[in-house]
Parts: structure tokens; C-alpha cells; sequence
């Protein structure tokens, strides 16, 4: 015995499809932010520039928006981050005080 979806239902598959796609589509537009260096990148949050800032010599960057103050960094840089105890010091100091954190 074989189901067949009605023509309700495979209307339904279509457009559960197609707003999927919108939202893949949204979301690699967002990830395109710091995952592509040296062209221009724009905060998330508000479609500002942002301003590429190397941690301390580490080789590592972050990306902070010149509107809002908010923090980025690809993938890449996050990984080595963790895997470095030295390179995430770093990172808490830096972060520490463009916050104006006492730590």
C-alpha cells in the first residue's frame, strides 16, 4: 500500500520549502559578516560598519560596530580562542576593558 499526499498537503511541503529558503538564505547573509576578510562587514544587529581589531598580537580579530558597541568574530578565530589558554586571556582582557570591566 503506497500513501499519496493530497494536493493540500503537497501544497504545504512547498511552502514549508520556500520559507526555509528565505530563512537559509537571511541567515548566510549573516554569516557572510566576518567570514569574508578584507571586504567591508556589517553588524548583524544593525547594518553598520565594523571595525576589524586584531586581540593583542594574537593573529586573531574581532570585529566591533562603531554604532552599537556590539562584538563579532568568525568561527575560525572563536575555535582558536578556546583551544589557546594564553590567546583567550587575551580576549577577556581586551573585552574587559572596552567594557570598562574591573576584573
Amino acid at each position: 500500500m503506497s500513501f499519496k499526499p493530497s494536493g493540500e498537503e503537497q501544497n504545504w511541503a512547498k511552502q514549508q520549502d520556500i520559507d526555509l529558503r528565505k530563512k537559509l538564505q537571511e541567515f548566510s547573509r549573516i554569516q557572510k559578516l566576518t567570514d569574508i576578510i578584507g571586504e567591508e562587514s556589517l553588524c548583524p544587529a544593525d547594518g553598520k560598519g565594523l571595525e576589524k581589531i586584531e586581540i593583542d598580537g594574537t593573529g586573531i580579530f574581532i570585529y566591533k560596530c562603531t554604532y552599537c558597541g556590539g562584538i563579532w568574530l568568525n568561527r575560525s578565530d572563536m575555535e582558536r580562542l578556546l583551544n589557546s589558554v594564553d590567546k583567550s586571556d587575551k580576549l577577556i582582557r581586551y573585552l574587559s576593558k572596552i567594557f570598562n570591566i574591573k576584573i
